[in-house]
């Protein structure tokens, strides 16, 4: 390592003297840059932030602090839309605070006014993928392979699992679940699972307990009911949920994201993998 150095004024105790960082660059205190990285343009690193090797970073960024970015992750680089100007920085990427992004992560720059956007503490595993304008919320997780396409939506705390993908424009609700190798073409409401490809199985009970929710799992279940098992139509179960379960609040939460669709929402399969009974 070579001694400290100081960009735009804040000291930077590690640096490889084989990483390049761009002029623009802006590094808070405490950053640790590893062996052949590549920082380029209007890049802002928070305190604590540490690219381990081999992590290329394209401006307009801005990644807050104590995130951890493993080898041969990419950051900011042109969404893959044969529309979009490569040429153009367009809004970029912006990244909270404390996630960790494993091998071969990519994020890519938004095409819209606003930036990709990733909140704090999420766990993306190696070779996951956040396309353009996807905003994605606090303490999820994309497991390895999973891909998020272009303008998607990903509520608190849900989980994408092992090459799973989600079709562009897609919401995916809060503590919700996609199983590994399914495919999402449609809303997933928040607190569902989805077992196998464009269908809801059931409740994410599991989810709810660990998230200390467990006294809402009995309406939500009979929201899940009015939605899923009943053969009623979508504005009729909302209708149900909000006058019968209104004094839940993660019910009138499923209500308002299910009014809210604009692609239709997942529709109900069977599962023998349906979890426990509350």
């Amino acid at each position: 390592m070579n001694d400290p150095i100081t960009v735009k004024g804040n000291p930077v105790p590690t640096i490889h003297p084989s990483a390049i960082i761009d002029k623009e660059a802006e590094l808070d205190e405490d950053v640790q840059i590893g062996r052949a990285c590549v920082v380029t343009g209007r890049v802002r690193l928070g305190r604590g932030t540490r690219l381990l090797g081999s992590v290329h970073l394209q401006g307009p960024a801005s990644i807050g602090a104590d995130n951890t970015i493993y080898p041969f992750a990419c950051v900011g680089f042109a969404p893959q839309d044969l529309k979009f100007d490569a040429s153009s920085d367009g809004a970029g990427v912006a990244i909270g605070d404390g996630n960790i992004l494993r091998e071969g992560v990519t994020i890519h720059r938004a095409t819209g006014e606003q930036p990709t956007t990733l909140g704090d503490r999420n766990f993306l595993m190696a070779n996951s993928h956040i396309g353009h304008d996807v905003v994605m919320g606090h303490d999820g997780t994309l497991a390895n392979g999973a891909l998020l396409g272009g303008h998607v939506d990903v509520g608190d705390g849900a989980i994408v699992g092992g090459n799973a993908g989600v079709h562009q424009f897609c919401r995916v609700g809060r503590l919700s679940m996609i199983s590994g190798v399914a495919c999402v073409v449609q809303d997933v409401p928040p607190f569902c699972v989805v077992y196998t490809s464009r269908r809801v199985g059931s409740l994410n009970i599991i989810g709810l307990r660990r998230a200390g929710l467990r006294d809402h799992i009995g309406p939500l279940t009979q929201a899940f009911n009015l939605l899923y098992k009943q053969s009623l139509s979508n504005g009729t179960a909302m209708e149900r949920i909000e006058s019968d379960l209104a004094d839940d609040p993660l019910c009138v939460e499923l209500a308002r994201f299910v009014k809210k669709t604009r692609r239709g929402i997942s529709p109900y399969a069977n599962s023998s993998l349906v979890g426990a009974e509350a």
